[in-house]
C-alpha cells in the first residue's frame, strides 16, 4: 500500500491518531482526533501531550515503559477537548525505534470506550497498515544509511569516529589506509595550539564539549615520518550526554610545500634588491616590493589603482604595453625620471602571468637601477678615449703615434708605408739646442698633413726624428712612389724658418707596399737606404740580409738544445712593497744558458721559438720550475701566460694540477700579457674563474702597452695592473706619463686592485712611482733578476 492511501485511511479512522516525539510533542493527528477532540492541526501540531492529559504521572510511567519495551500497555485515561470536556479512551502506544533500539517516534492510538466495540475490527486493521507504514519508512532509512556510507567512504579526506571509551567505531577509506590500528590512532595524531604539542588522546580529554566543532593544524607519526595534517573535531552529544567524536583529517604536505615555497617567494620578493612591480590586465598597478617603492618614490596605497605610464615615466609606454601583451615576455633598458626628479637608468625584465584559462592577469615588471654602471660605463669610454688619445698621439706634434700606426694597419686591406727620416737631425739639436728640434720636428708634421691633405694619405710621428706615411685607400705602388719623392723634395727645397735662421733638411725614407710584416719591412727599407746612402729605398726580398737567416737558425738550435739538456732555467725578479720597502713577490722570467755558461735572454729566442713551434715546452718548463722553486719559500710567486698559453690544453692542466695541492694556495699570480690583445673572453675569462677557485690570482700585464681597455679589467676580474714600462721609465720627466698613469690608479683603486711599476731603473722613477700612489715596483733599480740559489743564498 502507498504511503498515501494509508494515510487517508488513518485520515478517516474512527479512533484518534496521533505521533509524538520521545518528549511528548505531537507531530501528526488524524481526522477522528480533530472531530473528537475539537483541535485543528495547527492548534495542536508542535504542543505538548500533557495539554490533553489530566495526569502527568501516567505519561511519565508510559513513558519509563517504553524505553524499555518499545510499547506502552492499553491504559484508560481522559483526554482534554478543545471546549473543557473530559473523554475517556483507552490508548495504545507504541515506540519506533532507531538502529541503536532507541525510540525515535511515538504512535498513540486510542479509542472513544463507548464505540470501542464497534470500531475493534476496524483499529487492528489500521494497526496492520501503519506497521506497512513504519516497514516501508524503514527501508527508506536504510537506503538512505547506505547513501551515507557510500559518501563517506569515498571522502578523499579522512573520516574517524569514536565512541565514549575511545574505541575507534569508524573509519572511511582514506583514513583506514592511514591507520590498520584502532588503538594506535589517538597516540600519533598531535594537535598544534597555543604554541604547545598536545597528544590527540590527551587533547580531547579537555575539549568543550559545548562547542560544535574546532579546527587545528597537527601532524600523524608514521614510523619516523611526520605528516602534516589540518583536523576537524567535533563532539558527538546524546540527550546533552558526551557519546563521542567525530574527526575529520586532511593531508596537508603538498599545501605545506605550497605554503613553504610561497613563503621563500614572498620572502624573495620583499628582500630583492631588483624593483618588481605588479599590474593587472588594465595596466594598473595592485602591488610593489619595498625595492620598487625604494626606486620610483611612492608606497602601494599611492600608486594602486593608477596606470604604470602615470608613475613609471618611460618613453613610449603604450608601445612598451602593447608589445608585451602581444609578446608576453620584454627586455629592455629605459630611462625614467622618480618622485625627486632624478633620472634613473633601468635594465626592466616585464612578463605576463596567466590565469587558469589561459588569459593575462597580472603583468610583472623586475627592475635593477643601472644608473651607476651606465655612469661608470660613460666613464669608462670617457677614460679610453682619453687614454686612446694619449697613447695614440705624440705630445709634441699631436700626431698619431707608433702604436696609433700598429693598430691602423690591422683595418687596412692593401697598405702601402713610408717610413721618413730626418738626416743628422742630432746636429741640429746640438746646434741650435732642443728648443729649435722641437719646433723643426712640428713642423715637418705640420707641412706633411698640408702636403698630403685630402689624398687618403696619414700621417704618424714615430720616435725620435722619424715620420711615416700610410695609404689608408688602395694606391697603385708607383703613384706611392712618386708620392714620397715629391714630399721630400718639397720639404728640402723650403728650408724651416726660425728667428730669421733658414734651417736646411734632408730625407731618407723606407716604403714597404706590402701587408704583411709591413711596417718591419719598411724600417728595413729605411736602415738599408741609411747604410747604402740612398734617399728612399722599397723593400723588396733581395734585402733580406743573410745573417738574419743564420740567427734564426742557430737560435733555433740553441733552444733545442736546451730542451733537450735541461738547461732552460728561471730567473726571479723581486717586487717591492712600497709603504714596507720589503720585497714580496717574485716574477718568474725565462733564461737559456748556452753551451759556454752564458745567458741567452728570452729576447733573442721567445719570438724564434713561436715561429719554431718550441714555445710550448719552453712554456711547461717555466711553469714546472717555478713552482718547484717556491714550493716552500713564504712568498708568492708569479707567472707570464700569454693568450696563447691560455688556450694551450696541455699548460693549462699542468697549471691546475699544481693549483690543487694546499701549499700553493694564496701563492700564485699569473700575468695575463694585455700587450697582445684579448679575443676570447671566454676561454680566458674561464681560465680566470677556475684560477681563483683553486686560490691563484690574476694580474694583467703591459697595461698601457698599445691594446689598453679599462673594461679589460672588468671583464676579467684581476686583482693586479702591471703597468708599461713605456710609461713608467720617464715618469719622472714626462707630464704626460703622469697624467696616463693617475687616471690607471684612480680607476683601480676606485675597484680594490692593486698597482705594480715595472722598469723603476733610478731613483727619480722611484720617488715618483711612490708619490703617485702606485703599491708595487720593480726593476734594475730596486733589484735584477737571479736564479733561485743566488737569490735566496
Amino acid at each position: 500500500m502507498k504511503p498515501a492511501e494509508l494515510k487517508n485511511i488513518l485520515d478517516y479512522s474512527p479512533d484518534i491518531i496521533f505521533t509524538m516525539s520521545p518528549d511528548g510533542t505531537i507531530k501528526y493527528i488524524n481526522r477522528t482526533f480533530s472531530q473528537v477532540l475539537g483541535y485543528q492541526p495547527e492548534e495542536i501540531i508542535g504542543h505538548s501531550v500533557l495539554e490533553l492529559l489530566d495526569e502527568k504521572e501516567a505519561f511519565d510511567s508510559c513513558m519509563k515503559i517504553l524505553k524499555e519495551k518499545h510499547f506502552c500497555p492499553d491504559q484508560e485515561v481522559f483526554f482534554k477537548t478543545k471546549n473543557g470536556n473530559k473523554i475517556r479512551v483507552i490508548k495504545k502506544v507504541k515506540g519506533i525505534t532507531d538502529k541503536n533500539g532507541k525510540v525515535k517516534e511515538i504512535v498513540v492510538n486510542a479509542r472513544d470506550l463507548a464505540y470501542l466495540d464497534v470500531l475493534k475490527e476496524k483499529l487492528e486493521d489500521y494497526a496492520e497498515h501503519l506497521e506497512f507504514l513504519i516497514e516501508d519508512r524503514t527501508k527508506e532509512l536504510r537506503k538512505i544509511k547506505t547513501f551515507l556510507e557510500d559518501v563517506i567512504s569515498s571522502m578523499p579526506d579522512m573520516l574517524v569516529v569514536i565512541d565514549n571509551n575511545e574505541e575507534v567505531v569508524l573509519l572511511n577509506k582514506a583514513a583506514a589506509k592511514l591507520s590498520q590500528k584502532n588503538g594506535d590512532f589517538l597516540n600519533r595524531i598531535h594537535i598544534y595550539t597555543e604554541g604547545k604539542d598536545i597528544r590527540l588522546k590527551d587533547f580531547i580529554k579537555t575539549f568543550d564539549k559545548e562547542k560544535s566543532f574546532k579546527t587545528f593544524n597537527c601532524s600523524y607519526k608514521k614510523n619516523s615520518e611526520k605528516i602534516p595534517m589540518f583536523i576537524v573535531i567535533s563532539p558527538l552529544i546524546h540527550e546533552g550526554q558526551l557519546t563521542g567524536f567525530i574527526f575529520i583529517l586532511k593531508d596537508i604536505s603538498e599545501l605545506k610545500i605550497k605554503e613553504e615555497k610561497l613563503t621563500l617567494y614572498k620572502t624573495i620578493f620583499e628582500n630583492t634588491l631588483d624593483a618588481i612591480g605588479i599590474i593587472d590586465r588594465e595596466g594598473k598597478y595592485v602591488d610593489q616590493n619595498s625595492s620598487n617603492e625604494e626606486l620610483l618614490g611612492y608606497s602601494i596605497d599611492e600608486i594602486r589603482g593608477i596606470h604604470f605610464s602615470e608613475i613609471l615615466k618611460i618613453k613610449n609606454p603604450q608601445k612598451i604595453w602593447d608589445r608585451l601583451k602581444k609578446e608576453g615576455r620584454l627586455r629592455f633598458v629605459a630611462t625614467m625620471t622618480n618622485r625627486k626628479g632624478e633620472e634613473r637608468y633601468l635594465d626592466i625584465v616585464a612578463l605576463s602571468v596567466k590565469d587558469e584559462t589561459g588569459e593575462d592577469k597580472y603583468y610583472v615588471g623586475i627592475k635593477r637601477d643601472i644608473t651607476d654602471l651606465i655612469k661608470r660605463e660613460k666613464q669608462l669610454e670617457e677614460l679610453n678615449k682619453q687614454l686612446e688619445k694619449r697613447l695614440y698621439t705624440d705630445p709634441l706634434t699631436n700626431l698619431p703615434n707608433r702604436l696609433k700606426l700598429v693598430e691602423d694597419l690591422k683595418s687596412i686591406g692593401s697598405p702601402k708605408l713610408a717610413v721618413l727620416n730626418i738626416d743628422d737631425f742630432k746636429e741640429i739639436n746640438d746646434f741650435y739646442g732642443y728648443k729649435v728640434g722641437d719646433f723643426v720636428l712640428k713642423e715637418i708634421g705640420n707641412r706633411l698633413k698640408s702636403l698630403l691633405s685630402g689624398k687618403n694619405l696619414k700621417v704618424y710621428k714615430l720616435s725620435g726624428d722619424e715620420f711615416a706615411v700610410l695609404a689608408t685607400r688602395y694606391i697603385q705602388s708607383s703613384e706611392f712612389e712618386k708620392m714620397v719623392h715629391n714630399v721630400i723634395y718639397n720639404i728640402q727645397e723650403n728650408p724651416i724658418i726660425y728667428n730669421d735662421y733658414e734651417i736646411h733638411l734632408s730625407f731618407t725614407a723606407g716604403i714597404a707596399l706590402e701587408n704583411h710584416n709591413i711596417l718591419n719591412k719598411a724600417d728595413m727599407a729605411l736602415k738599408y737606404a741609411k747604410e747604402n746612402k740612398k734617399p728612399v729605398v722599397s723593400y723588396s726580398e733581395k734585402l733580406q740580409m743573410k745573417e738574419l737567416y743564420e740567427t734564426n737558425i742557430l737560435i733555433t738550435g740553441k733552444v733545442k738544445e736546451a730542451l733537450k739538456n735541461d738547461r732552460i732555467t728561471v730567473y726571479y725578479q723581486p717586487i717591492f712593497d712600497n709603504k714596507t720597502g720589503k720585497a714580496e713577490k717574485y716574477e718568474s722570467l725565462v733564461r737559456i744558458i748556452d753551451i759556454d755558461g752564458s745567458i741567452i735572454l728570452p729576447g733573442k729566442f721567445l719570438e724564434i721559438s713561436k715561429k719554431a713551434r718550441l714555445y710550448p715546452e719552453i712554456a711547461k718548463k717555466v711553469v714546472k720550475k717555478a713552482f718547484e722553486d717556491f714550493k716552500e719559500l713564504p712568498y708568492q710567486f708569479s707567472i707570464n701566460l700569454s693568450v696563447k698559453d691560455i688556450e694551450n690544453r696541455e699548460i693549462t692542466e699542468l697549471i691546475f694540477e699544481y693549483l690543487n695541492r694546499p701549499e700553493y694556495k694564496g701563492k700564485v699570480i699569473f700575468e695575463i700579457l694585455e700587450s697582445e690583445g684579448i679575443e676570447n673572453y671566454e676561454e680566458v675569462s674561464g681560465f680566470i674563474k677556475e684560477v681563483k677557485n683553486l686560490g691563484g690570482m690574476i694580474s694583467l700585464d703591459d697595461f698601457g702597452a698599445g691594446y689598453s681597455n679599462f673594461e679589460y679589467i672588468l671583464k676579467l676580474d684581476v686583482d693586479y695592473i702591471k703597468i708599461d714600462s713605456s710609461l713608467i721609465k720617464n715618469i719622472h720627466s714626462d707630464i704626460y706619463s703622469q697624467i696616463i698613469v693617475e687616471t690607471i690608479i684612480g680607476f683601480a683603486q676606485k675597484l680594490g686592485i692593486r698597482t705594480i711599476a715595472e722598469f723603476v731603473h733610478s731613483e727619480d722613477v722611484f720617488d715618483m712611482v711612490k708619490n703617485l700612489g702606485i703599491d708595487y715596483s720593480q726593476g734594475f733599480y730596486l733589484g735584477e733578476p737571479q736564479p733561485i740559489d743566488k737569490l735566496f743564498k
